[in-house]
């Protein structure tokens, strides 16, 4: 196993030589940084998992270097030790508010800061199982819910299958039909050119009236324009069965997608062209997108919480309802909302405080996991974004989530 790697920020150069004779470790790979500045490069460059750092240093100081590793180190989490001479409770506050994890007072003893580096690793390493463990619930979650959405999205597949496949056989037919035509027009054709003279007058009157009476019998004119039609359709039933297979595929792909740019009206059709048979039954949808930019998120996951709370909506809905689909830029344009909202049965006030609890449900014994909500709650805060709720027992419910456009 490769050792830790641990930058140790300090523009004291005695302190540096001192940390780097006495932490002589197997398991830690000690970087030394003059400064902030430094540091953060360092930290960009060859990455490590505990920094340690002086409180007052030049170019940048420690609290500056933790704003800023919080800021941007989102995916993977750095413990930070903040070596001080501040004693106050005030200073300590401070500290923690900029991102510190733990503090280290001057003198430095080399036994203590080791035992705390050592501490913070066994939090990283925790950190990292719960992730693991996450990111497997999260994928078990999802997998539940492709399982229970596969019977649908296999007859959303089959209908336009089914007539791409009645149109091909209809336009098979058509076409022995032009053949036959055509090689009469061809025996015609010949026959004329053998025969041109004026006593085969009647001869060629004759066959001209039997290409005549053939197209009157196989309607030459509603087979041609009939032809583009199901041509045109069988296009149609097959960028839909391409679109339904690819929103699938991006939806169920394993494990976690990469942080890009998005298009989140793009996310909500996509994954509503996944859930559609789940829905259209229930609900009819309707859709109010606005202007919003591209947001940097996961979208995969994000699809993912769309897809939980429109299904529940459904389920919200006894007969025939409706749900609204809203998005648009909030006020100052750092961010987005999204709002789903139902007309359906609603949520008990008592309820509604534990919806994202796991394995809070309301529905019955085996009809659900009770991680749907939950799974929705973590990945919009994963994004640093916040959902809430509004529901009224008898007039429905409305689930909004509010997204920064930079994570």
């Amino acid at each position: 196993m490769d050792p830790v790697k641990i930058i140790f920020a300090d523009d004291d150069i005695v302190a540096r030589k001192l940390v780097l004779k006495l932490l002589v470790d197997v398991d830690f790979k000690v970087i030394l940084a003059e400064n902030g500045k430094e540091a953060w490069r360092f930290l960009k460059e060859f990455g490590a998992r505990v920094l340690v750092t002086d409180w007052v240093m030049p170019e940048m100081n420690g609290l500056e270097l933790c704003r800023k590793i919080r800021e941007e180190f989102v995916d993977q989490y750095i413990y930070i030790i903040l070596i001080t001479s501040r004693g106050e409770k005030e200073d300590t506050i401070e500290g923690l508010k900029a991102g510190a994890d733990d503090f280290v007072v001057k003198p430095l003893n080399i036994g203590e800061l080791s035992a705390r580096i050592r501490s913070g690793l066994r939090i990283i390493t925790l950190e990292d199982e719960f992730k693991k463990a996450s990111a497997q619930l999260n994928q078990s979650e999802k997998m539940a819910s492709i399982g229970q959405l596969a019977a649908g999205i296999a007859h959303e597949i089959n209908n336009p299958t089914g007539f791409v496949s009645s149109n091909l056989k209809t336009l098979g037919g058509y076409q022995k039909d032009f053949n036959a035509l055509l090689i009469q027009y061809k025996d015609s054709l010949e026959q004329i050119k053998s025969t041109l003279n004026p006593d085969d007058h009647k001869q060629i009157m004759a066959s001209i009236k039997d290409i005549e009476d053939f197209e009157k019998t196989i309607d030459i004119d509603y087979l041609i324009n009939d032809s583009e039609d199901l041509i045109n359709e069988s296009r149609e039933g097959m960028e839909r069965i391409k679109k339904i297979v690819q929103d699938l595929k991006d939806f169920a792909h394993p494990g976690e997608d990469t942080m890009q740019e998005a298009d989140i009206n793009d996310c909500l059709d996509s994954t509503l062209n996944v859930i559609w048979n789940e829905i259209k039954y229930k609900a009819e949808v309707k859709k109010y997108y606005g202007e919003i930019p591209h947001l940097l998120c996961y979208p995969q996951q994000l699809n993912q919480v769309f897809m939980n709370i429109i299904i529940n909506a459904a389920q919200a809905i006894e007969t025939m309802g409706e749900i609204t689909i809203t998005t648009e830029l909030e006020p100052g344009g750092a961010g987005i909302q999204i709002r789903i909202k139902d007309n359906g049965s609603g949520i008990e006030p008592k309820n509604q405080s534990r919806i994202f609890d796991p394995f809070f449900t309301t529905k019955e014994v085996g009809k659900g996991t009770g991680l749907g909500m939950n799974v929705a709650y973590n990945i919009v805060k994963k994004h640093n974004g916040a959902i809430t709720i509004w529901s009224e027992v008898g007039t429905g419910t409305e689930f909004t989530i509010a997204l920064p456009i930079r994570h």
